[in-house]
């Protein structure tokens, strides 16, 4: 009953609030991240149709260019990937070991607060196995939703691309390749045939007219633009050199930089063809001079932030201190930074049933699903191959992890699934939002019915920030991180004091007071419509018309 009485406290003092996070400005430091969790690596604004980046490989031997890395697929076998580090906001780093393949690839994400977002930067680096002699194709693209402009130009040592959208103004994106990066070893004979004059390359690319709605299905549309390229020149070398001639993947499926010069193009492929050890950055810059990046300033930021997340990760769990070992330290950092870096932003339709679902064993005429109008939601995901998007019973606890280590998120989140609640209180449990989600889920799993319900495991989290607000309450100068674990009793279950924590990462303490009682008050009325729904919808058989006290009650 301790989560009851905590919410009355904040339903005496405020009436319910509208909460309207899609139309509240979002916070800056919080609008760029990597929120396509479902990618190996990508990333996205937290605004509906804008502009999507991500990264694919592919051997390039005789069968891995038909099996392109892209989404995280459970069939890919890659041997490990997942966040080492990831603090939520402008620094994450992880590896990814692809043993299929022969590649091992490293990314160390970066941002820089400015207008619009701000500007960030990724650098991916690695090496190919010793045996694949073939090499690897590396690709990063950039696809714009929504209404705007783009341009690009490759040059002998970089790609460079100028844009601007409705809702991120002017930027500019740089992907440069270090100039140590080694191409494959091709025949003489083949880099003689004039018309492959772009093998070789340090970097190259193509420019394509998508439809807006199909710009997440960037891997089938790149593979059927290398496919119709592959082709050509698979005649280029029959011809000169005969059809029986080596057919090296290095060679046809190098990209040739077509399109390029056309407008009204909006997705973008640039392509380095390596072997052996490899880097190159991409860099996206908003229009603030201020939030300017060099690849210079990429690995200074890097080391910096890898060593504040480390200092920061011990001194938010102290398990060192606890005695821990150094690998079971390893393990809980990568637990909480996969966490951290499933989090992502979707924006769509999601397929609801307008009647609830009969029991189970009942017969009864269901009306035919429909899509809801578009929504956005911000939260973690359970997992990034088999459920990347938000699950409701999941969100619960991963908020207990998350708001000890950023309670601002964790309120964002918290205040993005209240936002999708409707006038009964039904939030649907699973939230398949968009084409893009529903691809990867059977038909049968994504209609979602206004009677089906999660525990209410949201309330865990607020009532955690409900008792650190209490503490600040009543404490003059403390200065908190995140919300602490207490028990029933007040003992803290993480062994760390309340105090000596930054809640919100910013030194103006009644600032973060006020600002966390408002959030806290925003909950009210959605904490109260939750209640009513349960109440009238997850009964026990034979309850209905029992006192409350007398019912029972089950999840359906």
């Amino acid at each position: 009953m301790r989560i009851v009485d905590t919410l009355t406290v904040f339903v005496a003092a405020s009436a319910a609030t509208v909460l309207a996070s899609d139309t509240k400005q979002h916070d800056s430091d919080l609008l760029w991240g990597t929120y396509r969790p479902n990618l190996y690596f990508g990333t996205r604004p937290r605004l509906p149709d804008s502009l999507l980046s991500g990264l694919m490989w592919f051997g390039l031997d005789q069968t891995n260019w038909q099996n392109i890395r892209h989404s995280c697929e459970l069939g890919d076998n890659l041997s490990e990937y997942g966040y080492q580090r990831h603090n939520g906001r402008d620094f994450g780093e992880q590896m990814l070991r692809d043993n299929d393949h022969g590649v091992e690839i490293k990314s160390e994400f970066i941002k820089v607060a400015g207008k619009n977002g701000g500007s960030w930067a990724v650098r991916f680096s690695g090496k190919t196995a010793e045996d694949n002699v073939e090499g690897v194709a590396l690709v990063y693209y950039f696809g714009l939703e929504g209404n705007g402009t783009m341009a690009m130009n490759v040059g002998k040592g970089s790609a460079k691309i100028v844009g601007k959208a409705d809702d991120l103004g002017l930027f500019s994106i740089r992907v440069v390749p270090s100039a140590k990066n080694k191409f494959p070893v091709i025949a003489q004979q083949l880099q003689k045939i004039p018309e492959l004059s772009s093998v070789g390359k340090k970097i190259s690319g193509i420019a394509v007219k998508a439809p807006k709605t199909d710009v997440w299905k960037a891997k089938d549309i790149f593979m059927r633009e290398m496919f119709t390229s592959a082709r050509k020149r698979v005649g280029f070398i029959s011809k000169h050199v005969g059809a029986d001639s080596e057919m090296a993947g290095s060679v046809l499926f190098a990209l040739d930089n077509d399109g390029l010069k056309k407008r009204d193009r909006n997705l973008f492929f640039t392509q380095m063809v390596v072997r052996g050890e490899f880097s190159f950055d991409v860099i996206y810059e908003c229009e603030d001079k201020n939030a300017s990046i060099s690849r210079n300033d990429i690995s200074t930021l890097v080391k910096n932030r890898r060593s504040e997340f480390d200092h920061r990760f011990e001194a938010t769990f102290g398990l060192r201190n606890k005695g821990f070992s150094d690998k079971q330290v390893e393990m809980a950092r990568d637990a909480v930074s996969s966490l951290i870096g499933g989090i992502g932003y979707f924006h769509g339709s999601g397929l609801v049933s307008m009647d609830p679902k009969p029991e189970y064993g009942i017969n009864q005429d269901v009306s035919e699903p429909e899509l809801s109008t578009p929504y956005s939601l911000f939260a973690t995901t359970p997992s990034r191959p088999f459920f990347p998007r938000g699950f409701l019973w999941d969100e619960g606890f991963h908020q207990l992890v998350l708001g000890q280590w950023d309670s601002k998120i964790c309120m964002e989140i918290i205040r993005s699934w209240f936002s999708t609640m409707d006038a009964d209180g039904w939030m649907a449990r699973e939230q398949i939002l968009g084409s893009e989600a529903r691809s990867k889920v059977p038909l049968e799993f994504q209609v979602q019915y206004p009677n089906f319900a999660n525990p209410p495991t949201l309330l865990f989290a607020i009532e955690k920030i409900a008792d650190v607000q209490k503490t600040l309450s009543h404490t003059k100068s403390p200065k908190h991180r995140a919300f602490d674990m207490q028990d029933e009793d007040g003992e803290n279950e993480c062994g760390k004091d309340i105090d000596g924590f930054d809640l919100l990462q910013d030194n103006d303490q009644s600032e973060n007071t006020d600002s966390m009682q408002e959030s806290l008050e925003e909950m009210v009325g959605y904490t109260q419509r939750l209640l009513k729904y349960f109440l009238a919808t997850q009964f026990g058989n034979g309850a209905a018309g029992k006192p409350m006290a007398e019912r029972g009650y089950r999840w359906r």
